[in-house]
């Protein structure tokens, strides 16, 4: 094999590992858990560009979705400059994930360029079957116990009922499956996948998808079978009608494994000699049982009065979380559901932006993107266009319910998706080839620098239990506050956790818990501040703190009793407000949070 093959090769190998281990990390270390999985993103997409580079084709043409997300990297750099922001390093962050997933869709585009749209989108599709069967593993693992004996990422509260995979979280597993599922009726209608490699896969994840519990795949499941009509419709060819009915049997086995999930868990029962009784998406949506549905719907209600407050340019990137406590109280929101949480995000992709951004910036996202995927539309329709328009599918409709896009992984396989778009490209000049080149190697030069800032904030999380040593480290977490914007944030939750709520240094740790608070206002930390601010002769300040905490956060009453030392005059005032919320809380909800 000459070296201009095994290079190609290569790069495609980097790029399509883009699609797995960022998923599958198992690196999660506070205060930026989803960091390593992050970076891989960047470092892989680093690997894949360098052994393309000599080939000649990279960036040699550059996609819609590259300069949409340009687009949005300048608008978000901008954002800071409009609005009061409390840590701009967040919105710089995000403004270089944009700039991060516009290189990524260029390279993708000359992959394609390079191997064929065919080729390109069977070998990616092969990677999501790949990453969807190693998540599916580790959830059986987890549905059976081995999680944890086996050092996987697993939730030790619920080890055997909350299916999860790697990913974290129920609904991104089901969501990550489901694109496994696409490409495997991709594959299939292409004439990649035998029929009955494509029964045992959906057999399987459809298994898995049950057991996620996710409510939402049923929303994934009518999506795709509308699409699958569509597009051969369009299509009206030998691949589109394979397609169409693959799509469809496919969905419908995952619908059945739903009602099928009783009689599978008296199987794994008998094979474990446990009882599993896992509840499935479907049995969940039927029985409604917890009170995240009407939270939701008043988060969403939360983030439209915070649009038309601020309709321009919004309340500011991620700054939504403190809108959320201070609107709580209104007596349209008495009656959400109780939930412990504190929702930095609306659950609801446009309702955020439009909260967070304003108007102007948001029509340029759903803008953008609407130009970026029309041509899946307006241009000759392949099966190629149906993977992508499948995957982005199950995304966008996530992303009407939960927040996705805000982790990079997600985002950059979006993007990776909406590069595959069949419109027109002219090639690149010299200058737009170096602009993209220098784009690279500033984020390739970022993701270097930034590596010892964010190993220090690991080293600096846990306290030491020795006063000086710990004293050195507050002053260093100070000082990366101030001095690295992009770390502000974490660097200052981090301090947080070194602070007590006493008399000494008091004027500047209630500077901190105040800035704290007004960008996050986490129950603890407001609880912290309430205490400081009683320290400091203001009382009615404290109460109110209290009162606004408790009415997002009611469940946190007794935690609250708990900690509100009776021996500190100056907080008994806080004590009545708690105890004020506690008695009015149904019972099951006494037992506070660390219970």
């Amino acid at each position: 094999m000459s070296f201009p093959t095994l290079s190609r090769r290569m790069a495609l190998l980097a790029f399509c590992l883009i699609a797995i281990l960022p998923f599958a990390s198992r690196i999660h270390f506070v205060p930026l858990p989803q960091w390593f999985g992050e970076m891989n993103v960047v470092w892989l997409m680093l690997i894949s560009a360098l052994f393309l580079l000599p080939s000649g084709m990279l960036f040699e043409r550059v996609p819609r979705a590259s300069w949409w997300c340009l687009l949005l990297a300048l608008l978000w750099a901008v954002q800071p400059q409009l609005v009061h922001a409390l840590f701009p390093g967040m919105t710089y962050a995000t403004a270089l994930a944009w700039l991060a997933v516009a290189l990524l869709a260029g390279l993708a585009y000359s992959l394609q360029q390079t191997f064929g749209s065919r080729e390109f989108a069977v070998w990616l599709a092969r990677a999501i079957i790949a990453g969807g069967l190693i998540q599916s593993l580790i959830g059986l693992a987890q549905l059976t116990g081995l999680a944890h004996t086996l050092g996987l990422f697993y939730d030790s509260s619920h080890p055997t009922t909350n299916i999860f995979g790697h990913i974290g979280q129920r609904n991104q597993y089901a969501h990550y499956l489901m694109w496994s599922v696409v490409s495997g009726v991709y594959l299939f209608a292409v004439d990649r996948m035998a029929r009955g490699w494509l029964a045992v896969l959906v057999i399987w994840l459809g298994l898995m998808l049950a057991y996620a519990a996710s409510r939402t795949t049923m929303l994934y499941l009518l999506a795709l079978t509308l699409l699958g009509g569509l597009w051969h419709w369009r299509m009206r060819a030998t691949d589109s009608r394979r397609l169409m009915w693959a799509m469809l049997l496919s969905c419908i086995v995952i619908f059945a494994a739903q009602f099928a999930l009783p009689l599978v868990n008296h199987l794994v029962s008998l094979f474990t000699h446990a009882s599993v009784t896992n509840a499935s998406g479907l049995e969940r949506l039927a029985a409604n049982g917890d009170d995240m549905g009407s939270r939701r719907i008043a988060e969403m209600g939360k983030a439209w009065l915070t649009f038309k407050s601020h309709p321009l340019w919004g309340v500011g990137w991620s700054q939504y979380a403190a809108e959320s406590v201070r609107l709580q109280p209104l007596p349209q929101f008495a009656s959400a559901g109780f939930n412990s949480g504190l929702f930095t995000n609306c659950h609801n992709l446009i309702l955020q932006l439009l909260a967070e951004m304003g108007l102007p910036i948001t029509l340029a996202v759903v803008g953008g993107f609407a130009w970026v995927v029309w041509p899946f539309f307006s241009e000759r329709a392949e099966a190629e266009g149906m993977l992508a328009l499948g995957c982005m599918a199950v995304t966008l409709i996530h992303s009407m319910l939960e927040y996705p896009l805000w982790y990079l992984y997600f985002l950059a396989m979006l993007a990776v998706f909406a590069s595959m778009s069949p419109a027109q490209t002219r090639r690149a000049g010299w200058w737009v080839y170096c602009l993209w080149m220098i784009g690279m190697a500033f984020i390739g030069y970022l993701s270097m620098v930034t590596w010892s800032t964010y190993n220090e904030l690991v080293g600096l999380y846990t306290q030491t239990d020795n006063p000086a040593r710990d004293a050195k480290r507050q002053q260093r977490l100070a000082e990366i506050m101030e001095e690295h914007p992009l770390f502000a944030y974490h660097a200052l939750s981090t301090l947080d956790d070194y602070l007590s709520a006493d008399k000494s240094n008091l004027t500047q740790k209630l500077q901190w818990e105040e800035r704290l608070t007004a960008f996050r206002p986490y129950p603890d930390v407001m609880m912290k501040k309430a205490q400081m601010l009683a320290l400091a002769g203001r009382e009615a300040e404290a109460k109110a703190t209290v009162a606004t905490a408790l009415a997002s956060f009611p469940t946190y009453a007794k935690d609250y009793l708990d900690d509100i030392d009776e021996d500190v005059p100056q907080w008994q005032p806080l004590r009545a407000e708690a105890q004020q919320v506690f008695d009015r809380l149904p019972a099951k909800y006494r037992g506070g949070e660390g219970e």
